[in-house]
């Protein structure tokens, strides 16, 4: 195995983590409480806001978010864990 590849792995690795990060966060039932107005564009929250809606009760936006979380979670889980095995393989 080459260098190239381990650092392939790494990358996955990095990648699987930060969007793991990325759905936990943005999800209503996970992230932060982050119901009142949006601070701009800069914001993430912003950003769902445009794109999902503000639903006024948080149970609603919880269950209307989950499976785009579940699935947000599998892909990264998944990322992160072929990056693991393919910087765990021996060189050959």
């Amino acid at each position: 195995m080459t260098r190239a590849t381990r650092r392939s792995g790494a990358v996955l690795v990095i990648l699987g983590v930060v969007g793991a990060l990325y759905f936990c966060l943005t999800d209503p039932r996970f992230g932060p409480a982050g119901h009142a107005k949006p601070a701009g564009p800069l914001d993430v929250r912003y950003w769902l806001h445009v794109l999902r809606g503000s639903p006024e009760n948080v149970v609603d936006a919880a269950n209307s978010a989950w499976l785009v979380t579940l699935v947000g979670l599998a892909g990264s889980l998944t990322m992160f864990a072929i990056g693991v095995w393919l910087t765990r393989r021996r060189t050959v």
